[in-house]
């Protein structure tokens, strides 16, 4: 079993912006070429700057049930197993140019607009980060490659913007996903309540992709009153249970636990043993995987 290495926890109060995680913790360095992205134009239409606001009306569902078992791959990163497994999900698996074994591992977003899904990709995926929101139309995709031991891996990212009319595309971003990150803004307690409706959706197109239930915008979270960092904690920490998703409280703009989303992605797609402390104390940003 692959170890993903320790990384130092998270501290209160916030580091300063513009530092970022390293990548130390997945056994290998970065690619030695660098990242390797590419961002495609929307599958409908691309990006554009004309954010909307939220319609708080768009969802009601009832309350989320309980997960099915999660379907994983047989640990070993260059077994058969795998090799059939990348095969069938993603017709990859061939070894590169370099002679390397290369894994595809494709990873859906979902969640309301404006809580910084895209920002998030963008931040993994290049290490930028701008405060200038840019709604997502339709379908947003990047990618980014890592290297562990003879194995390059290939994070394949699907963005679907959260407005309404995108929700026909869903099985687009959910579909032969290894992982789907069902995101929510920490700020808006409305965005936590839509979860509901997009794990249904979601789950509906992929009963075996690995859910991670994600919380943007941490770094605003933390100055709310405890009470209610209290509230919002103890129903997120609820709907990750009813899930079976691990839960990650995250901030784009301070590089919190950003980079430890796709760690966490990668131990359990892969079943690799991961060493990351969890974080479950109220005021701190939540990591909870284990257990999961």
């Amino acid at each position: 079993m692959e170890t993903i290495m320790n990384e130092p926890p998270q501290e209160v109060p916030l580091p300063a912006p513009g530092h970022d995680e390293t990548l130390g913790g997945i056994e290998e360095s970065p690619h030695p070429n660098g990242f390797h992205h590419q961002q495609s134009t929307s599958l409908d239409q691309g990006l554009a700057q004309s954010p909307r606001q939220e319609d708080p009306s768009t969802r009601y569902t009832p309350p989320v049930q309980t997960a099915p078992p999660i379907s994983r791959p047989a640990s070993g990163l260059s077994n058969p197993a795998h090799q059939a497994y990348n095969d069938y999900r993603q017709g990859s698996g061939e070894p590169s140019s370099n002679g390397r074994n290369h894994v595809v591992i494709k990873v859906g977003m979902v969640g309301d607009a404006q809580i910084g899904k895209t920002s998030l990709m963008v931040k993994y995926v290049e290490g930028s980060w701008d405060e200038d929101y840019i709604q997502t139309l339709g379908v947003n995709f990047m990618e980014k490659t890592i290297s562990i031991r003879n194995t390059e891996i290939t994070f394949s990212i699907w963005d679907l913007g959260g407005q309404r009319e995108f929700v026909n595309m869903l099985p687009l971003v959910c579909n032969d996903a290894v992982a789907i990150l069902f995101m929510f803004d920490l700020t808006r307690k409305s965005t936590l309540n839509s979860i509901k409706e997009w794990y249904r959706q979601g789950r509906g197109f992929n009963k075996t992709a690995i859910p991670i239930l994600v919380g943007t915008k941490y770094d605003h979270f933390v100055n709310f009153p405890p009470q209610d960092q209290e509230e919002i904690s103890n129903q997120a920490r609820r709907f990750a249970k009813a899930m079976r998703a691990a839960l990650i409280f995250s901030s784009t703009s301070h590089s919190i636990n950003v980079q430890k989303i796709f760690k966490i992605v990668l131990s359990k797609a892969f079943d690799l043993k991961c060493t990351i402390p969890e974080i479950e104390n109220v005021g701190e940003p939540l990591l909870l995987y284990q257990s999961v």
